[in-house]
């Protein structure tokens, strides 16, 4: 297929080959059972293949862009997509999408998109920002204060705290300049690579599971929009 000029703000992505079996290190491959858990074995990567000639935001609810923001891709980036808008697209009343033999085409929202990657680099767009997950820093430096007396930390986990997450900023986005949703922000959230940061547990959505992720070795990381964040933590 050439590549397409596309509208309303869809973006045409070829998506990479079916998730089907993993690589061990051993050289063996493994067969899975797609059909359990779909969301962890779905392709949620692929190509560029068309796209708006710009991104139409209104500033109105449910139409054209949820927030204003820069067209940030190009024809044949390599992009990271959200699973259920690539499962929408397969969804017989959806039909958004177009099969060339083995070949897997989708129609999407540019909003679906979390980031753009290739050999050695990784950007987020639309807002987004992509964070390691790493463990409660107040535990941390407590422990370390105690350790440095001779004494354990016995009775305070990582556990302690169940309402948020803790995480190291990894890659981070240009902020979003406006939001259809209403009192919703960028503006302030000032955070940058190295920061470490406190989202509520509902954000810290895994930006793909760990059997197919694509970047970083492999490495874990949660995506999450600035606005999402709630605080990063200094001076620990």
């Amino acid at each position: 297929m050439e590549f397409k000029k596309t509208f309303d703000n869809y973006v045409l992505i070829k998506l990479d080959k079916e998730n089907t079996s993993i690589r061990l290190k051993n050289g063996y491959e493994l067969y899975l059972d797609t059909s359990f858990e779909p969301e962890k074995n779905a392709t949620v990567t692929g190509k560029i293949w068309g796209l708006p000639s710009k991104l139409t935001y209104s500033g109105e609810p449910n139409k054209n862009m949820p927030w204003l923001t820069d067209m940030e891709l190009k024809m044949e980036d390599r992009v990271i997509v959200y699973y259920l808008s690539i499962a929408n697209a397969f969804r017989k009343e959806m039909r958004r999408y177009v099969l060339e033999g083995e070949d897997r085409y989708v129609f999407i929202p540019y909003s679906s998109i979390y980031a753009k990657y290739g050999e050695g680099f990784v950007q987020p767009i639309n807002g987004y920002v992509l964070i390691e997950p790493c463990g409660d820093p107040f535990v941390e430096s407590k422990r370390k204060r105690l350790e440095a007396l001779g004494l354990e930390l016995v009775t305070l986990t990582e556990k302690s705290n169940t309402m948020v997450s803790f995480g190291k900023v990894a890659y981070v986005s240009k902020p979003n300049r406006e939001y259809v949703d209403e009192g919703v922000s960028d503006e302030g959230v000032d955070v940058n690579v190295g920061d470490t940061v406190v989202l509520r547990k509902v954000s810290d959505i895994p930006l793909q599971y760990d059997l197919h992720s694509k970047i970083d070795g492999g490495k874990k990381y949660w995506r999450c929009q600035r606005r999402s964040i709630l605080a990063k933590i200094q001076g620990l």
